[in-house]
């Protein structure tokens, strides 16, 4: 396949993607309205910070999909379906010691922080007990469904993919509709139907990539080289998940600590609000990924680099144009997205991870090319204990008597020293230059944003708050933001195929004047 029907797909599989975002994220803020005013403040709380301990341990298991991720991606583009399918067996023996390990651990270290350490309510704790087991069996089925998940990533059906998406947003939507007209608790409800929904998931991707990927077969062939190559790799992933996991989850219950659920009530807003933002950037990132993996492996590192540029360059230009509007009307959004039970401190929660989101945004680019090219040790070691650096110093912040915005401004400071140490590491890993990493990137969006930054808050400053002006700022930051994009963000290369892209939804008499 040629280089530009590769670029083609990438284009292709990024709109899909992002209409599919459009719909999970309309669905999900209108969930998290409904969810609660369906459980209050106080239940949505604690099933933030119950499943937030439980997601602790996704760590392990998001660094064991990643490896199996970019092994599947690897071995397609080195060696076919005969390499695909060693990984597919190899990555069954992984993921059900993984099972065991987090089982062992949840149940263990899990139920004991449960019992001892949260602040919980008494008259809550039975039903924050069905919510860690309902937690942890949601859990298991996202660990067994990584195999089939990382084919069809590898295969890039997009299509299917999109598909899971949108069924799962609107199940969840459809439980906390009916949750409130059930007679038994709630929460407990909420986190087993929720379950279901994980079960479902599971049964849907396997039943698609049983069906439609010949390496999706149980075989007699475990690689014991394989099983020690992708452990070594996860291994060095892990040490890396487990800093990014404590900095989150570390800080959910700093933050539990000082002030009680309710905080954490804000955090799971605010991290909601930037998961959903996060959205349209991750459907840049899962379209290009597997090709710079793919490219790595077939020895084409230039064309790795150049993705890196631009997967770089477009999610944290993507990120800005959605969030920008947001973040300019983001006590009225929230008040018309939550009715008014707005928990304190989560307007200036949303922005602050907003902006730390948009650093991550352009770490994640350079991590992916440390993962194609397996050399992780260097990267992972510096930066995890930048990332886990922050913890005592946010305790601390909040120790001395500072708001709880400080715990995350200290993770914003943390993050841009870690964005600047892994643009020197990834140099020392794989060349490249650092001054075009800087024009083709930092300069680009600097210059765009620096353009399209003001003429939105002309109708910010001179209308009346309301749905219109969200309306009206909103649409004039996105046409402003995607203008200012075309012409000074994208070199030349990148405008002929948003062009070519764009021609094939034009009728056929018409041009693109640009």
């Amino acid at each position: 396949m040629t280089q530009s029907s590769n670029n083609k797909r990438i284009a292709k599989n990024t709109m899909l993607l992002s209409i599919r975002m459009v719909f999970v994220l309309l669905l999900g803020f209108y969930t998290t309205r409904v969810t609660l005013k369906a459980l209050g403040v106080d239940d949505f709380g604690i099933y933030n910070v119950v499943c937030g301990f439980v997601s602790m341990f996704t760590f392990l298991n998001t660094s064991m999909s990643n490896g199996i991720q970019r092994f599947f991606n690897y071995e397609l583009g080195k060696n076919g379906i005969d390499g695909a399918r060693r990984v597919y067996v190899t990555s069954l023996v992984v993921q059900l010691l993984l099972l065991l390990l987090i089982v062992s651990l949840t149940e263990t270290l899990g139920l004991w922080y449960l019992r001892n350490k949260m602040v919980i309510p008494p008259d809550r704790f039975v039903a924050a007990q069905w919510i860690f087991q309902f937690s942890v069996l949601s859990f298991v089925l996202i660990i067994m469904q990584v195999p089939f998940n990382a084919a069809i990533m590898a295969h890039e059906h997009m299509n299917f993919y999109a598909f899971i998406g949108v069924l799962d947003a609107i199940l969840k939507l459809a439980i906390v509709i009916l949750i409130p007209y059930a007679d038994i608790d709630r929460l407990i409800l909420y986190g087993f139907l929720l379950m279901l929904i994980s079960l479902l998931n599971f049964v849907l991707a396997y039943v698609y990539a049983r069906g439609h990927f010949g390496e999706i077969r149980i075989l007699p062939l475990f690689n014991k080289g394989l099983f020690k190559s992708m452990l070594s790799f996860s291994g060095w992933n892990i040490f890396g998940s487990f800093s990014g996991m404590m900095r989150e989850q570390g800080l959910n219950m700093i933050l539990n600590l000082f002030f009680g659920p309710v905080v954490n009530a804000a955090r799971g807003v605010a991290y909601q609000v930037a998961s959903g933002l996060q959205g349209f950037v991750m459907n840049v990132s899962t379209a290009i990924r597997p090709q710079m993996v793919q490219s790595y492996a077939q020895g084409n590192s230039a064309r790795t680099i150049n993705l890196m540029f631009s997967l770089s360059k477009f999610s944290i230009a993507v990120l800005y144009i959605i969030s920008y509007p947001v973040l300019l009307e983001i006590n009225y959004v929230l008040d018309l997205w939550l009715g008014g039970d707005v928990p304190d401190y989560t307007a200036s929660f949303v922005i602050i991870v907003v902006l730390i989101t948009f650093l991550n945004n352009m770490n994640a680019s350079l991590s992916a090319v440390v993962h194609a090219t397996g050399n992780m040790c260097k990267y992972q070691v510096v930066s995890s204990s930048i990332t886990l650096a922050s913890l005592p110093v946010a305790y601390c912040s909040l120790k001395l008597g500072y708001s709880p915005n400080s715990v995350f401004w200290v993770s914003f400071i943390f993050t841009f020293f870690m964005q600047i140490a892994s643009l020197f590491i990834l140099r020392s890993i794989i060349s490249f230059s650092l001054s075009k990493y800087m024009r083709k990137v930092i300069l680009p969006f600097i210059l765009f944003v620096s353009i399209s930054f003001s003429v939105p808050l002309i109708p910010r400053f001179m209308m009346c708050d309301g749905f219109l002006r969200l309306l009206v700022v909103s649409i004039v930051s996105i046409f402003m933001s995607l203008l200012s994009f075309y012409w000074v963000g994208l070199d030349c290369k990148e405008r002929v195929l948003i062009n070519s892209f764009l021609f094939r939804f034009l009728p056929k008499n018409k041009k693109l004047v640009v």
